[in-house]
């Protein structure tokens, strides 16, 4: 069992389902003006949260280990066309979002989690498990920035491990594709509920960039 260090701010994890939920992204596209996503996250949040979140299922805490945490990666569903997908966009001190459709994938930034305008590069693996790369590597955040992860297309959903799994981080000669991993990080994760109770959405908070992946215990 995991143990926690509970729990940042659940106010950055909603407002992160908000925008994905009211808004339509394709993987190419520039990120979201911060202005736009602001306006957007605010005037959607009571709508969402009453018509399509259901409720938080569980939060799971922030702990490192620098001598690895076994952990499992979690496959893409066998249904769900596995590809490389890529995103890119400079993001500023304003903040932006950028997204992944086809992986079920979105990652905001708020305002000030960047001091300058950067460079993002994001890319789904095509490996068969659901596993980003995050460049640049080693790049830090004044704020968290928000991954929400939907669950449907991966091979957890519907299960009762969907209530299990959280965003691990590890660095790429740890990965073991057998289905194990030594994750140095396990990220603060909140399991969101849709309308027929079940585990539907995750959402982690990172500080850094790297390599991620959604695991289970």
């Amino acid at each position: 069992m995991i143990r926690s260090r509970f729990v940042r701010s659940l106010t950055l994890v909603l407002t992160t389902f908000v925008a994905i939920s009211c808004s339509d992204y394709s993987p190419t596209a520039p990120p979201l003006a911060p202005a736009q996503a602001q306006d957007g996250l605010i005037s959607g949040l009571l709508g969402v949260v009453t018509g399509l979140l259901g409720s938080v299922l569980r939060v799971i805490g922030f702990v490192t280990d620098p001598n690895g945490i076994d952990v499992h990666a979690v496959k893409w569903a066998p249904s769900h066309y596995n590809v490389v997908r890529t995103v890119s966009g400079t993001i500023g001190s304003d903040g932006g979002t950028l997204a992944i459709p086809g992986s079920d994938f979105t990652i905001s930034f708020p305002r000030g989690a960047l001091s300058t305008p950067t460079w993002i590069k994001i890319t789904s693996d095509g490996n068969g498990y659901v596993s980003y790369d995050m460049q640049p590597h080693g790049l830090t955040f004044a704020k968290p920035v928000i991954v929400t992860q939907r669950l449907k297309n991966t091979s957890v959903y519907g299960t009762p491990t969907a209530l299990n799994a959280f965003g691990a981080y590890f660095p790429k000669d740890l990965l073991d594709l057998s289905g194990t991993i030594k994750a140095l990080e396990i990220e603060t994760t909140t399991i969101f509920s849709g309308s027929n109770g079940q585990a539907e959405v995750e959402t982690w908070l990172l500080n850094h960039f790297s390599r991620y992946m959604l695991s289970s215990g």
